[in-house]
């Protein structure tokens, strides 16, 4: 299975906030699920936050026989929230969610509720939350003891009838209690113990870490957990130990990042045999600023899966990116950025396909892609993206025959600013594949709020099926993105 996903919090100012949420899971020749999810929160006095967020999950089930049971389909969500904090003693908010668009056999997800926190003393506080809506009640209990000005106690406890990053709808418990120290100005350790019992398994998880930044130049951080979960449905155990480091740099023209990741789950199966998943996670991202023109970042990612039951039943992704980027102090109307990436992807061959052959694509990449915009005029840019992918894909694993698998991407895009902070944009774009003899093209608008020079965050709607990433192949983009953005 591959799964990733990544998340995004940013203050802009005094006033505003955003926070994004991405996550992807892929089984093999199984479910497919995508969840995306943007908020922004505005403080409209001292006492007063209004926000608002749409979040966004599609479901698609590509087994060769799909449950009866399966939810498949695309939806999404909107939500509003009204909060007052009075400075003092206790704070409350209240909030409202609808389904605004659904397809397939999604069920709505309408809610509304209220909830709060107040703080007994010096040292105590408590937070509740109670809310109603389509797919049954839920709610939240929690409280906070702080022993020392260092030392931090919590216990919380949330029932919910919502959506996982998996787009599922389920009931879930979760009953959390931990510790934070905070040892010194530039180091902190956490201990916590967490139950969950959901509907497809349940289980105790213990973990732990810690966070190191002896000045302002680097940081570093370790966390370990273990735990077992129980399938619900058959009983059987995983026992898993995780543990992972990271550090961090950043000073002057120079900043990277790079992180190790562990995780070994030793697995019974229905029949009580076992097996074990060994999976390595290697990160590193840099960004160094040759001149005040021309800046270099790149990254490294890299993940490998062995599994006891043999070679055939691991995996390995690896995606390399190395990219030039050219904005000029004389001339801030130009943006540029050239990018090369290195893509292959070997998922794991836990499912079998009826011809007893990999479930899935080998995938193999060369990406070379430029990216340039123009400022006409304040309100109007102009721009464009050309992107080659010398690729090859091969359906078996054993015995790999990799065919060609070429794409080039074309991008015209023009933008609108209007009102100081925000954006449109309209996009015109074709893929042509050489060696399916296709070529498909159609449009792409957006409307952006930017969040002071270097971000900006919005939503659309894509036109076509296509991504302008090449990497992916799933021709499953078509419909309503959210999307934050980063400049250089």
């Amino acid at each position: 299975m591959e799964s990733y996903g990544g998340t995004l919090k940013l203050p802009i100012g005094d006033s505003w906030s955003v926070n994004a949420k991405a996550d992807k899971k892929a089984q093999d020749q199984g479910l497919e699920t995508t969840a995306e999810e943007v908020d922004v929160a505005y403080k409209l006095t001292k006492h007063w936050t209004v926000s608002t967020g749409v979040r966004s999950d599609d479901r698609e089930d590509k087994s060769a026989v799909v449950p009866v049971t399966q939810q498949q389909g695309k939806e999404t969500d909107v939500v509003a929230q009204l909060g007052y904090d009075s400075l003092a003693a206790w704070r409350a908010y209240t909030f409202v969610q609808d389904t605004v668009s659904r397809s397939g056999d999604r069920e709505e997800n309408n809610r509304a509720g209220i909830g709060g926190s107040y703080r007994l003393s010096k040292e105590m506080s408590i937070e509740a939350e109670g809310s109603e809506g389509s797919l049954g009640p839920g709610g939240k209990l929690g409280a906070k003891y702080l022993v020392s000005d260092h030392t931090t106690l919590y216990l919380n406890y949330s029932l919910e009838n919502e959506r996982s990053d998996t787009g599922l709808y389920q009931r879930m418990g979760t009953l959390v209690s931990g510790m934070k120290e905070r040892l010194s100005d530039s180091s902190s350790v956490f201990v916590e113990e967490r139950y969950q019992d959901i509907d497809s398994a349940s289980g105790l998880t213990h973990s732990t870490g810690v966070n190191f930044a002896p000045d302002d130049r680097w940081n570093f951080g370790a966390n370990a957990e273990v735990g077992t979960l129980i399938d619900s449905q058959t009983d059987a155990e995983t026992r898993r130990r995780a543990a992972g480091v990271r550090v961090g740099y950043g000073h002057d023209k120079i900043q990277f990042s790079s992180g190790v990741e562990y995780r070994n789950d030793d697995i019974e199966q229905p029949d009580a045999n076992r097996y074990d998943l060994k999976t390595w996670l290697f990160r590193n991202n840099f960004k160094f600023q040759i001149t005040p023109d021309w800046r270099l970042v790149g990254k490294f990612d890299h993940s490998m899966s062995n599994n006891s039951q043999g070679a055939f039943y691991g995996g390995k992704y690896t995606e390399a990116t190395l990219g030039y980027g050219y904005r000029p102090v004389q001339s801030d109307r130009l943006d540029m950025l050239v990018k090369y990436t290195y893509f292959y992807n070997l998922p794991t061959a836990g499912q079998l396909t009826p011809q007893e052959v990999a479930a899935q694509f080998i995938q193999k990449s060369q990406i070379v892609s430029v990216d340039v915009s123009y400022d006409l005029t304040q309100q109007w840019s102009l721009g464009g993206k050309y992107a080659h992918r010398m690729g090859a894909a091969s359906l078996d694993a054993v015995n790999p025959q990799f065919f060609d698998d070429t794409a080039d991407l074309y991008i015209v895009r023009i933008d609108w600013h209007f009102r100081q902070e925000w954006e449109a944009m309209l996009e015109g774009r074709a893929l042509k594949l050489p060696d399916l003899g296709q070529t498909r093209s159609g449009a792409l608008v957006a409307f952006y709020r930017h969040f002071g020079k270097h971000v900006k965050a919005g939503l659309g709607y894509n036109f076509t099926n296509f991504s302008e990433d090449l990497t992916d192949l799933s021709f499953k983009s078509h419909g309503i993105f959210m999307n934050v953005v980063g400049t250089l």
